[in-house]
Parts: structure tokens; sequence; C-alpha cells
């Protein structure tokens, strides 16, 4: 398969188009070939040509792209070549200084750093297993993660290594840091270490490529990653991907972007910039780690890697490096579009705003479309345990459908809605969102039970309640914990924050079940205001009354001034607002 130098999403033809294109490019013969493959006695579209490793991928990036740039941070600028080589250089490390081998599970726990581009790449060419971790969890919940993965090493950046240094002490765990404090151990840095082999290594200064090769031959079934899930329904589990899993998603994408790129250009669109992505997201989760710094290298895209999130400097990296394609949390695309110096930028190069992770409300769809002049609205709807793959709503599908998640991505996925024994529902019907492809993850890292639990006959079942609708389009209704059963009638914790949003006062809203004796469940909500003298409980409960039924109303509204928790995921921590309200009633 050729490499693409291309954005993937932007796209002003319609679903139909793009998906006759899709036929063609996956017919047999044709550049991304699908057949069918057994994998555990279930039977998938595959692609028939894949690279046998994320390993090969990079090299082949490396060849593709070469000088050209691909990652900026800060005032630093790496090659896709540069950072190929220093990768290279690290599996080195990896093996013959720290003693990883095929298999072995290394943790990357740290902030979005070129170093974890750099340790994602090097574990993964050597054959290891990078788990990547919330950087923003508790040291008790980073040390439950490092004992139940088996951890051989722990890559860290200078915060969690001062707060891990005593637990990998008494653990026995190798540990190397990136960017260490002046004060903290700097023969244990990351890139001094590479520096030190690249400086001894006369066969790899001459050629870097030359030394990818490593004894233990990686296989495209063996496991490359382990995501550990964000545990807002409690202890994470590690959702275990094979590099098969991880390459199918990104191929998909590569495929939907060269089948969108040809439907555009047939509607005579052409791109007027570079592509670029800004990177706003943690690399710790799929989105970060897949649809931006994989995918970014798979097609020659050049990422500009935030330090942290800030609106403000957001809008000033888009202007200054271009940037084409954007994709957060629903809440960053709304501080973009109110941000008060956005009329001050120059914006122009945005094409694709996308969101992931959680719904945008409808008016949030039709306020990007006003108030950008070039950029689309757009979303994606994956799992952890999908590698962010399941379905996208373009541009055009998007502002006609700003409810639905997309259109699962034909024919490596396949989407269908469960009812509660499993068996599938009609169009229209709502149940439980079952997700089968081949990109899904094998199973729960030690957790075989929940393994059994989440799949049925290859359908990963997401938790998502939704329907289907004539189109094919998903609708998520509800997460199946977050239905609020009041005196028998099922409210969608959703639908209510969706009217929420429609007030003009409301910047983020949190909706949840409140027991009550005789109801057993009432409506409540905690929403963040931009005024609060302007709004209060009762005037929002009357506003709300004019959209959505008496009985979902918020029987309690919490009004506050601060933003919303939020997990390392960046979505609104509804399960800690829930605990921390539900304990003021």
């Amino acid at each position: 398969m050729q490499l693409q130098n291309q954005d993937i999403f932007i796209n002003q033809a319609s679903a139909k188009a793009v998906i006759n294109e899709v036929t063609k490019l996956t017919a047999r013969d044709s550049a991304f070939e699908v057949v069918t493959k057994q994998r555990d006695g279930v039977t998938y579209p595959a692609f028939v040509s894949l690279p046998t490793s994320l390993g090969d991928m990079y090299h082949a990036a490396a060849e593709a792209h070469g000088s050209a740039e691909f990652l900026v941070y800060l005032n630093e600028r790496y090659s896709f070549a540069k950072l190929h080589e220093l990768a290279t250089a690290f599996s080195h490390v990896l093996s013959q200084e720290c003693g990883i081998g095929k298999g072995d599970k290394v943790i990357i726990a740290m902030r979005n750093y070129p170093e974890w581009i750099v340790s994602f790449m090097g574990i993964t060419i050597l054959g290891a297993i990078a788990v990547p971790v919330n950087a923003w969890w508790s040291e008790q919940e980073l040390a439950r993660v490092i004992t139940h993965s088996q951890a051989s090493l722990v890559i860290v950046d200078d915060k969690r290594f001062a707060k891990l240094e005593d637990i990998l002490q008494r653990l026995k765990v190798a540990c190397l840091i990136a960017r260490p404090s002046q004060d903290q151990n700097q023969s244990l840095c990351l890139m001094n270490k590479i520096r030190q082999f690249v400086a001894t290594s006369v066969e790899l200064i001459k050629n870097p490529r030359s030394v990818q090769q490593h004894e233990h031959k990686v296989d495209s079934n063996d496991i490359a990653t382990i995501f550990y899930t964000s545990g807002s329904t409690g202890t994470p589990k590690g959702a275990m991907s094979t590099h098969e899993s991880v390459l199918t998603a990104l191929y998909t994408w590569l495929m939907l972007g060269s089948a969108a790129g040809i439907a555009n250009k047939a509607a005579d669109v052409e791109p007027a910039f570079a592509p670029a992505a800004l990177m706003a997201v943690p690399l710790f989760h799929v989105t970060g780690c897949h649809t931006l710094f994989l995918l970014s290298m798979l097609i020659g895209r050049k990422t500009v890697m935030m330090p942290y999130w800030d609106a403000g400097l957001a809008l000033k990296l888009i202007e200054q490096e271009r940037v084409t394609y954007f994709n957060g949390v629903p809440t960053m695309s709304m501080e973009l579009m109110n941000h008060p110096d956005k009329d001050n930028h120059n914006l122009d190069s945005l094409l694709d705003i996308c969101a992931g992770g959680a719904a945008r409300a409808p008016e949030h769809v039709r306020k990007i479309s006003l108030l950008f002049n070039s950029g689309n609205p757009t979303c994606g709807y994956g799992l952890t345990e999908t590698n962010a793959l399941g379905a996208v709503n373009g541009p055009l599908e998007y502002l006609a459908k700003p409810t639905s998640a997309g259109l699962p991505t034909p024919p490596i996925v396949d989407v269908k809605i469960f009812n509660l024994e499993n068996q599938p529902l009609v169009q229209g019907e709502i149940g439980e969102i079952a997700i089968k492809s081949i990109s899904n993850i094998i199973g729960y890292w030690q957790d075989p039970k929940a393994t059994l639990a989440a799949f049925s006959n290859g359908y990963f079942k997401t938790g998502d309640l939704g329907y289907l609708d004539e189109d094919g389009f998903i609708y998520i209704v509800d997460r199946i914990k977050d239905i609020i059963i009041r005196g028998g009638e099922n409210i969608s914790s959703l639908e209510v924050e969706n009217a929420l949003y429609e007030h003009p006062s409301t910047l983020e809203a949190s909706v949840f079940g409140i027991p009550d004796e005789r109801l057993g469940e009432v409506v409540g909500a905690v929403v963040c205001v931009n005024n609060s003298e302007s709004v209060d409980e009762q005037s929002l409960q009357l506003f709300l009354a004019e959209s959505i039924a008496h009985f979902k109303v918020p029987h309690k509204i919490w009004l506050v001034a601060q933003r919303l928790p939020r997990l390392g995921s960046g979505k609104i921590d509804k399960r800690a607002i829930k605990i921390h309200y539900l304990s003021l009633t």
C-alpha cells in the first residue's frame, strides 16, 4: 500500500460518494484489497497487504517521508527520519542495557513529550509490549497497574519519577526518566542513554536503519500494546492489541482518506495547505496515540504537540503552523470558538474540527460551521477496545445528522445493536451498540472473565445504548449505566445535557440520577455557567421545560462557576461528580 500525504477526514463529498470509492479501493487486486480471515474461530474482513509489524510501518514511513517535518514541540522539530533513528537506537538500549526482550511489558507514564513517541516506537520495534498509562493517575493507581501488568521497566517523566521513586525501588522495577530535573538521577535519562548508544555504535552512525532487525522476529499476531481503560466505571482493565489490530485501524483510516480524496477530486475540491495536525489530547489514550501520532506518521502529516491544553495557545499554533486538522474532546472545540481572541487569528488552514471521546451537543455542531470560515465539524466514534476504530461522521452528514456518531467504516467495521440476550435488533430499535472488527482487542490482560463478558461472536459490546437509522448511521442514546429510570420512564442523561447546552449561559453540564424514595430516581444536573447572575435553578428548569418532557427536567440543579472535573481522557468525570453531589443531598 502506498503511503499517502493527505489529511484523512477532510471531505466535502457525501458519505455515499466516499463509500462508492471505498468499494472500488477494497475490491480484488485493488490498493486496499480486503478478504476474509479467521481469528479465534471468528471470521473478519481483513486487508490483504499490511505491514507485518508497527516497526515495519515506521521504517516505511521514514523511507517515504524522510527529512520532512513530522513532530513539533515548542522549539524542537523532528523529521520522520530523525525520530525513526532515535527510536531504533532506543530499541537497542532497551535490549542491550535494560534487558528487555520480546513480550516484555514496558510502561510509559509521562505527559506528552517527544520522548513518549520515541519510547513507544522503540518498544514496539523490539517486539516488547508498550503499556501507556494515564499520567494523571494517583500514586496508588499507577502502582496498581505497574504490578498488574507485570512490567519489566517503567519510563517516566520528572513528575512521575518523583511520585513513584519509592514504589519502584520497593517493587524492584527498573526505570528510565524523560527530562529529569537537576536533582534527579541523570544516569537514568532516556535521551542520554540513546546518545551514548549512538556515540558508541559505529554501525548505527553509518546507517541507523541497518540495525533495526532484532534476533526476535515480530509477528503480526504478537501483542503490541496494553492500554489501560480510564477507570470511569471502576478499576482499569488492560486492553490487549496485536500489531495487526492497531495497523488495521490505521490502514482503515488511510483507505477512508484515499476514498475521500478521490471523491473530493471528483467534486473539484483541492486542499490548499499541507496536512498538519494539532495534538491537544494525551498520547496515553488511543485518540492521541493512534489518530494523531501513528496515523500522522503513516500519512506524512506534520504533528504539532501542545505542552498543555490552552485554547489561546491552540489558536496561535493553528495560525503559526498552518494546522489543518484538530481533534479533541467537545469542550476543546467549544473553547476555541468561544475564545475572545478567535477572530484575531488567521484560521483559514483549519479544515477539519473533529470531536471524539464524548458527544457534541447539536448546537455546538451548528456553531462550528457558522463561526469558522474553513473549518468543518466532524466526529469519530471508537473506544480503547476498538483501537479508536468505529464510525466517522463527515461534514455534510454531520450537519444533517448532528446527533449521530457516524457511519461504520465499510467493509472493515460491522455494527449491530444487541438486546440483553446478545441478539441483534432491527433498524431503529434501541439496544447495546456492538462493534465487530479485526482491529478490536484480543482481550483484557489477566482478566478472562471480563474478556468473556465483553464479546459475543467477535462483537465487542461497548456499553453504549443506541440504534441505527435507515442510512446505517449510529445514534448513541446513553451509556447503559447512565440511563436514569424515573418512575419506570427511561431518561437519557445525554438528551438532558444536550437540552442544557441550548441555554446561552451553559458552558458544561453533567446529568445523573438522584435516588428518590417514591420514583426510584429523579434527574439531577451540575451546570457550569458563564454568568451566574443571569440564570438561577428555577429559570433554567423553566427553559428546559420548553424543549423536553416535564419528567426529564432536573429535579435539582447545582450551578457552579468552576469547570467540571475531568478524566485523563479529557471527558467530564461524571462518576466523581455524581458521588460528590449525591453526598450533598
